[in-house]
């Protein structure tokens, strides 16, 4: 039988890298409630860590909500994210509405979304946020850095800031040193700075009267304009040429592999399909996990002489599935949609539904923020469906009315 030899290989990296001292959990409903002495690996439709993590947290989901402290780094990914216990390393989050309420020593990282840092919380490292829209109630010991969407200071910040924002309001005490760069600027009654400020703004010119310490200055500087904000109109005609030939070139080297899929993994979508609709929190929960371990672990790999070329293997695996992580998607939301709706598609059919599910997935994926996570969504379930599928974590399903167009005896996909 034929095997997607190089995806195969990446998933194999990552068994190995998680294989040891950790415990892992997957299901659609995952609740943690003894202490874990080890890491901890866990996934699905709702996630609930109620114990002690004497090592690291992953966790992946719709619903994620911790509550127990976590001695090392944490990294999550979902929809509604909760942090309710300390954590005693670093922090990242990719995610969608996200709530912190206990204080984190390391560092902070969120990236889209919506972030709600509440009043008596203290950050003990860096507030990095790429996107999304952070509610700063509590206080930052390290430094703020952010870009895109909109931040709300209504706590102390030791270390400074540096944004570049849609919209940015300051109602605390900054004591390090700021560049301010936004569209607007907003001073609330309890902003004060120690340190000085260098800021930009398109719409509102920010009265720093009574807000700086003595030998404190507020000076405007053209140069902190952020280039995101004209890029599209500045860029000249050759550059806008550019990016049209690598957008066509991405479109038909997508529509291929769309095309490419359907011909050899025909026989395969079909046996199971169905099976990914019933499985989207387990899938979503190992696809996160394979999409962030395998360049962690091959990175990890680079690092001694005899792993490097495990470590090449498994970025080449990783670059497979990069090159195919908007045609999978589609071509499995066809199967899927034919099995659901009980339709008799030919596989002609079966490609015309992808190659729209595929358009409509890159246009997704131009919308900001909910674009972005719609399409890691959908990309994180298809891997994570082709895994459980190879480790065999899901039965085919029932025999179908909608029979492949390869004949019985002709070799498999996987």
């Amino acid at each position: 039988m034929k095997k997607t030899g190089t995806l195969l290989i990446g998933f194999l990296l990552l068994n190995l890298g998680i294989a040891g001292a950790a415990d892992v959990k997957t299901g659609e409903r995952v609740t943690l409630s003894q202490d874990a002495p080890h890491n901890v690996y866990v996934a699905g439709g709702k996630v609930n860590v109620n114990a002690k993590v004497h090592g690291d947290l992953v966790g992946a989901g719709g619903e994620i909500r911790i509550n127990g402290n976590t001695q090392q780094d944490v990294l999550l990914a979902g929809g509604q994210i909760r942090l309710d216990a300390q954590s005693e390393g670093d922090v990242r989050i990719l995610g969608g509405e996200i709530r912190i309420s206990q204080n984190v020593k390391g560092d902070l990282t969120v990236t889209g979304g919506q972030i709600r840092i509440d009043e008596g919380v203290i950050i003990g490292g860096d507030l990095i946020v790429a996107g999304g829209e952070v509610k700063l109630n509590g206080d930052v010991l390290g430094k703020i850095h952010i870009a895109g969407g909109k931040l709300y200071l209504n706590g102390n910040v030791e270390g400074g800031i540096e944004a570049k924002a849609g919209f940015i309001e300051i109602n605390g005490r900054v004591n390090g040193e700021c560049e301010l760069a936004s569209q607007k600027l907003i001073l609330g009654d309890k902003a004060f700075f120690a340190g000085n400020v260098k800021y930009w703004t398109k719409h509102h010119s920010p009265s720093f009267s009574g807000k700086l310490a003595d030998g404190v200055k507020a000076t405007y500087h053209a140069g902190l304009k952020t280039d995101w904000l004209d890029q599209d109109y500045d860029m000249g005609d050759m550059s806008h040429k550019i990016k049209r030939g690598v957008g066509f070139f991405q479109i038909f080297s997508g529509l291929l592999m769309t095309f490419l899929l359907i011909a050899f993994g025909d026989k395969m979508f079909t046996r199971y399909s169905g099976q990914a609709s019933k499985n989207l929190g387990p899938a979503f929960g190992l696809g996160v996990m394979l999409l962030i371990g395998i360049p962690i672990i091959s990175g990890v790999a680079f690092v001694t002489i005899i792993g490097i070329p495990l470590g090449v293997i498994g970025m080449g695996a990783y670059g497979i599935m990069m090159s195919m992580s908007v045609a999978l998607p589609a071509v499995i939301g066809a199967y899927e949609w034919r099995k659901l709706k009980d339709q008799n598609w030919s596989r002609g059919g079966i490609t015309l539904v992808a190659i729209g599910l595929f358009l409509g997935l890159r246009l997704a994926a131009k919308i900001p923020v909910f674009g972005w996570l719609l399409a890691f969504f959908a990309t994180a379930v298809a891997f994570g469906y082709i895994y459980m599928i190879i480790r065999k974590k899901i039965e085919p399903s029932a025999e179908a009315s909608n029979q492949s167009d390869e004949d019985k005896d002709g070799e498999d996909f996987v």
